[in-house]
């Protein structure tokens, strides 16, 4: 057997545990992105040098904006990534990002530009108006503007979606990254809200077919029905 395959096998899994976590946007060069980066950070909390030897570090992990121009994409599946460029302070500073890296917790499109290259190395030497891009307002553009991104991911511990007849784990990972971890959303999606994940997951209609709404509402009920009163 080819090792390409496995590899490719492989490769595959891991875009899906991404995107199971994480939406990732349509977005091309030309577009103004904010990319949110996790920064881990270990933190001390003692003075005592050798006392803070001897403890476990503590580790701080929190979200950093980045937020600038795509002037490229390389690559492909899982070693895709893009190029970001913003000015800092008079000067401009670029950064790659790989798309599927665990170390980007979201990437939200700001604006999208009207360019004719796929390459945008050419701003590098540019300032001020010459290296302004025009938004674009085409229907394609107003499309993905429009498009649906999810729901806010509620607080608290995910409920097992598994639950749910019609609901592997693989479709409970993506049902994840566009917010959906509880029965409660479930049981209270409305109309507008089914046709949105039906199309956002490429469900061809199960959610109705298999009756989701139903199912988590009576595991709502079961769950309510099994609670030990407070004394």
């Amino acid at each position: 057997m080819s090792a390409v395959p496995i590899i490719q096998d492989i490769e595959r899994r891991q875009i899906d545990k991404i995107k199971s976590q994480r939406s990732v946007p349509e977005f091309s060069p030309g577009d103004t992105v904010r990319v949110m980066v996790k920064v881990i950070e270990v933190v001390e909390e003692t003075k005592d040098k050798k006392k803070a030897k001897a403890a476990e570090p503590k580790i701080n992990v929190r979200l950093q904006a980045y937020e600038g121009l795509v002037i490229a994409r390389s690559g492909s599946g899982l070693n895709e990534s893009f190029t970001v460029r913003k000015i800092s302070y008079g000067e401009g500073v670029e950064r790659v990002f790989p798309i599927y890296s665990p170390y980007i917790a979201e990437i939200e499109v700001l604006r999208r530009g009207k360019v004719r290259r796929a390459k945008l190395y050419y701003l590098r030497g540019r300032r001020g108006k010459a290296a302004r891009i025009f938004e674009r307002t085409d229907a394609r553009a107003k499309r993905l503007n429009a498009a649906f991104k999810g729901f806010k991911r509620p607080k608290g511990e995910a409920d097992d979606l598994t639950k749910i007849k019609g609901i592997p784990a693989d479709l409970a990972g993506r049902l994840n990254g566009i917010g959906v971890i509880k029965f409660e959303q479930i049981a209270n999606l409305s109309d507008e809200d089914i046709a949105n994940v039906d199309e956002a997951l490429s469900l061809d209609g199960r959610i109705e077919r298999d009756k989701w709404v139903e199912q988590a509402q009576g595991l709502m009920a079961e769950a309510a029905a099994t609670e030990v009163p407070a004394a």
